[in-house]
């Protein structure tokens, strides 16, 4: 069985949940765990869970985006089916972040690029997952740039034991080219007070990180209770 576990994204002003970010994870006996292989599960099983998913959760998100490997960014199905199911969640728009994970066969810079023209003219909004990490450098940065709409830096690919304070350099390029090139800025791993004292002064978009919500398990419309929602809010510890 299959389900999505969910963490949500915050706006900077007011500091409230705007969105969601979707993990795909698979229940093996009693735990959910991360998919050894995503291939196994075809387009229109990950349409249906959308489907499934997305009109149970709380009010008032605007959109919810999906990670899509290399080898799915560029399967024309996946961008077909899910053309075909973007309306039915409305108001809550799709959006997919291609990972900076390597793929697992030879993938060029070209087909990329098509692919991002391709979900573009579906009128899926494209994310670009853990700029400055992975396969995510900019010259991949700078050949999707007509196409993609938000770039998201994870300072835990580059904190690891470190301050905050040690990776402003990448933090400050990234920011900076969001802002030049016209694309919203999402920071993700956010753990603590100090790193959003530290964050004020850049222009970021939203937010996200243990500090504001953990993941959580996204019930289905069928699964779904007076008992079963979880609502997005901050933590206790922020």
């Amino acid at each position: 069985m299959i389900r999505f576990w969910g963490q949500s994204k915050f706006s900077v002003d007011p500091l409230k949940p705007v969105g969601c970010e979707l993990f795909l994870r698979e229940k093996i006996g009693q735990s959910w765990v991360l998919p050894n292989n995503f291939d196994q599960f075809s387009p229109r099983q990950i349409a249906d869970l959308l489907l499934q998913t997305v009109p149970a959760l709380p009010k008032g998100l605007k959109n919810v985006s999906i990670n899509l490997d290399p080898e799915q960014f560029i399967d024309p199905n996946f961008c077909d089916t899910l053309k075909k199911i973007k309306n039915q969640l409305l108001p809550v728009t799709l959006e997919v972040e291609l990972t900076e994970h390597p793929a697992n066969c030879v993938i060029s810079t070209e087909q990329i690029r098509l692919a991002a023209k391709r979900w573009f003219d579906a009128g899926i909004d494209l994310v670009m997952d853990d700029v400055g990490s992975g396969e995510n450098q900019i010259d991949r940065t700078l050949q999707l740039d007509p196409y993609v709409q938000e770039y998201k830096f994870a300072i835990q690919n580059f904190r690891q034991t470190r301050s905050l304070t040690s990776i402003i350099h990448n933090l400050s390029f990234w920011c900076e080219e969001a802002e030049k090139k016209h694309k919203l800025f999402t920071v993700e791993g956010i753990e603590s007070k100090t790193d959003l004292e530290l964050l004020i002064n850049y222009r970021i978009n939203m937010l996200q990180g243990f500090s504001l919500g953990h993941p959580v398990y996204l019930p289905t419309l069928a699964e779904q209770s007076k008992n079963s929602v979880i609502q997005f809010t901050k933590s206790k510890n922020s």
